[in-house]
């Protein structure tokens, strides 16, 4: 191998733009905003699991897959409307957003992280 060459190496999943992202929300009471999408968690420690929905998508271009990506978080987060602060400010209450992204960066845009940051979410990724 030549100085300065680094291997690359042969991954068939590396370029594709495989992006998942899930949106949940916890919490100790009842949202009657979010009712449409409770679920069942037996045996947690809290009561109420609400998953608002998961996307997947393939976008092997970096920009489109960045804005696609940022409008399928802003949806999430619009789904939100209508909660009251005083739920999704509760020391009990979690919002979760999962993403699983390919190699490589990914960019949020500015008002992206501010509408998660203004509703208490958490970002879990894997890569």
């Amino acid at each position: 191998m030549a100085d300065g060459v680094v291997p690359v190496m042969d991954d068939p999943d590396a370029d594709n733009g495989h992006v998942i992202v899930s949106f949940d929300v916890s919490t100790a009471v009842r949202v009657g905003e979010l009712e449409q999408s409770l679920r069942a968690q037996p045996g947690s420690a809290t009561p109420f699991w609400y998953h608002l929905g998961t996307v997947t998508f393939d976008e092997p271009d970096w920009e489109a897959r960045a804005d696609k990506l940022n409008a399928v978080i802003m949806a999430f987060v619009d789904r939100l409307h209508g909660v009251p602060p005083a739920v999704l400010d509760a020391s009990e209450t979690f919002v979760r957003l999962f993403m699983t992204l390919p190699a490589g960066a990914e960019t949020l845009h500015a008002e992206t992280v501010k509408r998660l940051a203004d509703v208490g979410a958490t970002i879990w990724i894997d890569a």
